[in-house]
């Protein structure tokens, strides 16, 4: 994935952080399937004037709209490295989570009623967790693990509300090809073990 320093510096100038940014890219693929870059930049950018889309946001498109597409398991959430403060972490993650809520909702998603239990599960706990403070303890260990726990369940989620609402056709599978089933086991598993704070 693109460095999320470099996407912060390329978007200096718009009206989002670079995890806010990958939230409503990540929101709107949800919702509507292939996203413009057009489009997307047309969301995060601070005014109306006809900007370039800076270099480096064509390069974040392409692997998000690919990653979530064809179900490799290289998608990832646009957060800050691990060596950051996870106070920012946290924050990044909150900022991450409105940018999805907010990108799912321009681009016209399905309300959670209309969705299967699993897929509506996600949307709530994301919007959930956009309204939720990440309380950090006294044990740094404990903290780290929640909130990788989190960003995992996050993960695993949105590829299973992708899924859901953009079924791909069942094609002959090897054993370590990562398919439907793969994502349905993992979210049982993710869903069971992980809570807000």
């Amino acid at each position: 994935m693109v460095d999320f320093d470099r996407v912060e510096q390329a978007l200096d100038d718009a009206a989002v952080s670079a995890a806010e940014a990958h939230g409503v890219l990540t929101g709107m693929i949800c919702a509507s399937g292939p996203v413009e870059l057009s489009d997307w930049w047309s969301q995060i950018r601070e005014d109306d004037e006809q900007a370039a889309v800076p270099a480096l946001l064509g390069q974040v498109h392409a692997e998000t709209s690919t990653s979530l597409a064809e179900l490799t398991g290289t998608f990832d959430l646009m957060l800050p490295d691990d060596e950051d403060d996870l106070g920012d972490r946290a924050e990044a993650l909150h900022l991450w989570c409105n940018g999805f809520l907010y990108g799912y909702g321009v681009a016209g998603g399905k309300d959670p009623s209309q969705l299967p239990d699993d897929a509506a599960e996600v949307l709530r706990d994301i919007g959930q967790f956009a309204q939720a403070s990440f309380d950090l303890g006294d044990d740094d260990e404990e903290d780290e693990l929640a909130y990788s726990e989190l960003v995992e369940y996050l993960r695993v989620g949105v590829l299973l509300l992708h899924e859901t609402l953009h079924p791909r056709p069942e094609p002959e599978q090897s054993s370590g090809e990562a398919g439907g089933q793969d994502v349905q086991s993992f979210w049982s598993r993710a869903s069971g073990s992980t809570t807000l704070h």
